[in-house]
């Protein structure tokens, strides 16, 4: 019952988004994009439902049912991956051959909530480049990828769904540095995605938290003064780099993203030297600040 629900939202949200060939390439590579981030998706959570029983989850100290959650978060990004194939019809991307440095429930459980946020911040910074008939099956996947991101951090690991009232928009580079790890190679015949690409890695230390002063590490030859860019919600809150140190700021929760920048008054692509690295400031389901250790 559910997958013909699925098919036939399926077929009208592709039947609003024709006609195909009134696609400009500017939605052609954004909606390629979406794509390899899709493939991502069904591919780590086809190898942790492959990996994991239910008896796994549960020895492991998770709910009764989480792995019947990450079955129906599997379903749906199969169907993301089924409207946008349809819509790309020939010049759809393929997908990849991935690896995910997972080895317990635990580990699958904490990079998923990852992967979701970055999904959600993906189809958030990306969606305003679209046409409009690609808007509203866009702002649809978007709605999911932001529910599931908020079950998996507050039903499977315990932690609040969220940490600010707006997503953090992330660019294709941004969302694609973070996703590029897991991918080993591609099929050839896929075609390229115009002007995307990873930014050289930025790394924090594991157990650093807001108001720390911690040294953070990335390869730059750049002789300059670099700033370290907090995205936080729809805000980016620059912080100076001293000697490799960097102060993190009060008040950040939730997921947060930092990038280092040549600029003083924010990052985009043009001016990014590094980054993003991901930042967990996590909170239990009563508000409780939970430390990294």
């Amino acid at each position: 019952m559910k997958s013909a629900i699925l098919a036939a939202v399926l077929g009208a949200l592709v039947v609003r988004a024709s006609p195909l060939e009134a696609r400009s390439i500017a939605d052609l590579n954004t909606l390629n994009f979406a794509l390899t981030l899709e493939h991502v998706e069904v591919a780590f959570y086809s190898m942790g439902l492959r990996n994991y029983t239910e008896q796994d989850f549960r020895r492991a100290g998770f709910p009764a049912g989480t792995r019947n959650q990450f079955v129906e978060i599997l379903e749906n990004e199969s169907a993301h991956v089924a409207f946008l194939e349809r819509l790309l019809g020939t010049r759809a991307v393929s997908p990849c051959t991935y690896q995910f440095p997972v080895d317990s429930p635990k580990a699958f459980a904490a990079l998923s909530q990852v992967i979701e946020n970055v999904g959600t911040g993906a189809y958030t910074g990306a969606i305003s480049t679209l046409s409009q008939q690609y808007i509203t099956g866009s702002a649809s996947i978007l709605g999911t990828e932001a529910r599931q991101a908020s079950l998996v951090a507050s039903y499977v690991n315990g932690v609040e769904g969220w940490g600010n009232p707006f997503n953090i928009p992330l660019t294709k580079n941004q969302a694609f540095t973070l996703a590029a790890p897991f991918i080993v190679s591609c099929p050839r015949s896929n075609p390229p995605l115009p002007g995307v690409h990873a930014n050289p890695p930025l790394t924090f230390p594991s157990n650093a938290n807001p108001g720390e002063t911690v040294s953070v590490y990335f390869n730059s030859n750049i002789d300059r003064r670099l700033f370290a860019v907090f995205l936080f919600g729809l805000e980016q809150i620059v912080v100076p780099i001293n000697n490799g140190r960097v102060t993190i700021p009060q008040g950040l929760a939730g997921q947060v993203y930092c990038l280092i920048s040549t600029s003083s008054n924010g990052v985009t692509d043009g001016t990014t030297v590094a980054g993003p690295a991901v930042l967990q400031f996590q909170h239990t389901l009563t508000g409780q600040y939970i430390e990294n250790r």
